[in-house]
Parts: structure tokens; C-alpha cells; sequence
């Protein structure tokens, strides 16, 4: 966990640092941004034995990189981002084992496409929608033996996507998004437990800046 955060904080700071030496390119722009993420579907256990479900809710906060491209001439922009989040499910109980606690961490890439309308040097409300890549994901459950098979399904890289509203105000963007899935990751058999989705809607508000 230390080791990530350190290698997205020297991320931070190295295009804070290009962008301070005026490496800027026409119709682009990088920025930098952080928020909240809070899970709706929550990862959903299953007892084998007496069928009893147990969902837990998970927050936590993401941070990451941007680059965008503005169209001239036109409403429409292209962006690329590369994120970091932390996400932790408390007190999750399950079946005959004593409560555990699970720590995700996952590097993703959103590739939206939005469409903003106002001044790019005032007030832009903007709205986006594209693919996530999920790249590197990991998983840790707490006071839990032999649960290797569970958290490498954390592992497997996926796709999802994003959709969302926002506003720029000046260099500083404000954004609030929902991120979906296409499909349910299920595994079977791995103690007590039936299944698991590893992949859970979220919603995410971050605010960042433009350099």
C-alpha cells in the first residue's frame, strides 16, 4: 500500500513538474486530480452452507493524472486519465470466521470522450462517457487462511466505463461520475464462499486542476 502511494505521489509531482516547465502542446492540456469514491453494489459474499448473503459497503479515495485534448472549433474533447484507488470494506462477517476487513488497490485508465459548452478560460460544464481499463489490481483480506485463490481474482485485468458530469472553472475541474460494469466476475468454491464481484459500481467525486 505505502509503495503505491509513493509511486502515484512521484507521478504527481513529475507532471506537476513538466507542466511548470511550460511543456505545453496547442489544444492540450495536463492536470492533476483526487477525490472520493463510494461503492453502491458492494462486493457480495455468499455462505455455501446456509445461503446467507453478506454485503458491506466499501469508500475510498482515488488520485491520478490527466491529459486533454480539446477539438477546435468544436464542442468535443478527448481525455485520458491514469488512476489510483484505494478502496477498504470493514467488518465484513463471514460464515464461521471471525470479521475481516478488505483493502483494495487498482491502477486504472479512463478513455472519454465529453462534450463541453462555455469558455475554457471562465465557466465550461462538461459531460463525459468512455471505456476504463483496469490494469494492475490487488486485493488483501484481513484474520482470513488460505484465501489465495479469492484475491487473485482481484488480479485479472477487466474493462469497464464511466460516465459522468463536470465543470471547469478557470484551471480547477470539478467532477462527479458513475462506473459501471459489463458483466458480473463470479468464482465458485473457494472455502465457504459461492461468489464474489470483484469489479462493484461505484460513484466518484474528484476535483482537480488544469496546468
Amino acid at each position: 500500500m505505502k509503495k503505491i502511494a509513493l509511486a502515484v505521489a512521484a507521478l504527481l509531482i513529475s507532471v506537476s513538474a513538466m507542466a511548470g516547465n511550460n511543456y505545453k502542446l496547442p489544444f492540450v492540456s495536463f492536470g492533476i486530480k483526487a477525490g472520493y469514491t463510494t461503492n453502491q453494489q458492494k462486493i457480495d459474499y455468499k455462505a455455501l452452507r446456509n445461503a446467507e448473503t453478506i454485503k458491506k459497503n466499501a469508500s475510498g479515495f482515488n488520485a491520478g493524472i490527466v491529459a486533454r485534448v480539446d477539438f477546435p472549433l468544436l464542442p468535443i474533447y478527448v481525455q485520458g486519465e491514469l488512476l489510483y484507488d484505494w478502496g477498504k470494506y470493514k467488518d465484513v462477517s463471514l460464515t464461521g470466521l471471525n470479521p475481516t476487513s478488505v483493502t483494495t488497490n487498482n491502477f486504472s485508465v479512463p478513455v472519454l470522450v465529453g462534450v463541453g459548452i462555455g469558455s475554457s478560460n471562465f465557466v465550461k460544464v462538461r459531460a463525459n462517457v468512455g471505456p476504463v481499463f483496469n490494469l494492475v489490481s490487488t486485493a488483501k483480506f484481513s484474520n482470513v487462511e488460505n484465501v489465495a485463490d479469492l484475491e487473485n481474482m482481484f488480479r485479472k485485468q477487466t474493462v469497464t466505463w464511466t460516465a459522468g458530469i463536470g465543470v471547469d472553472l478557470f484551471n480547477i475541474m470539478v467532477d462527479i461520475r458513475y462506473n459501471g460494469v459489463f458483466s458480473k466476475k463470479d468464482i465458485a468454491n473457494i472455502g465457504d464462499l459461492a461468489s464474489i464481484n470483484t469489479r462493484p459500481t461505484s460513484w466518484t467525486f474528484t476535483i482537480g486542476y488544469l496546468f
